[in-house]
């Protein structure tokens, strides 16, 4: 299968709003939440989305120039390879419903001849206004720093127990040490879940 193949595939059938670009910002694929997008921002529901300005989009509609300075280094990193994934929260444009924030993920899908990587996808999802701020201060209180002390996690989830309930690693983090995650692929779990282009991981280390 293709990269575009692939792309377009991964666009239509990821859960929200989703979309793909080229190595030169060009949309190239967008499913129908992305579009929801468009029309809560005063677009038609038949605006033409493919081969749009990405970039031009986002400043036009959403991003104020610091932020798409920020989203454009970073995606351009991912096609040059030297990063694997990006995840950023950029502030919400007053269109969208919900809270202040809202994340941008974005992956790379590779060329499966040569590894380069030829298109980006990129997942765009509202942050929950719970996590809309953070305590400037705030009391870190890690199970961690508590000598002889057992953390319970489940073997097969990772879940970990707290107290009565069972609560994702992920949460239990943010909850206990007061940090934001950000999401990341180490190169085992890629060439395990992306066999096919395992070989993408050997092109980027040369």
């Amino acid at each position: 299968m293709s990269a575009l193949s692939l792309v377009t595939r991964l666009t239509y059938t990821l859960p929200g709003s989703v979309l793909a670009i080229d190595r030169r910002g060009l949309i190239t694929a967008a499913n129908d939440s992305w579009k929801a997008y468009g029309v809560a921002a005063g677009l038609s529901a038949r605006f033409e989305w493919m081969g749009i300005d990405y970039f031009e989009l986002m400043r036009e509609l959403i991003l104020p120039p610091d932020y798409l300075t920020e989203l454009i280094q970073s995606l351009q990193s991912i096609f040059l390879g030297e990063r694997l994934v990006f995840s950023g929260r950029f502030p919400k444009p007053p269109f969208l419903r919900g809270g202040r924030w809202f994340q941008i993920e974005g992956f790379p899908i590779p060329e499966e001849t040569n590894g380069a990587t030829s298109f980006v996808l990129l997942s765009h999802r509202h942050v929950p206004a719970v996590t809309d701020s953070l305590p400037s201060k705030p009391k870190v209180t890690s199970p961690y720093r508590k000598p002889l002390s057992f953390l319970p996690i489940c073997a097969s989830c990772k879940s970990v127990r707290k107290g009565g309930h069972w609560v994702p690693v992920e949460r239990f983090l943010q909850q206990e040490l007061h940090v934001e995650l950000t999401h990341d692929i180490c190169p085992a779990c890629m060439t395990q879940l992306y066999p096919q282009y395992a070989g993408a991981l050997n092109w980027l280390a040369e």
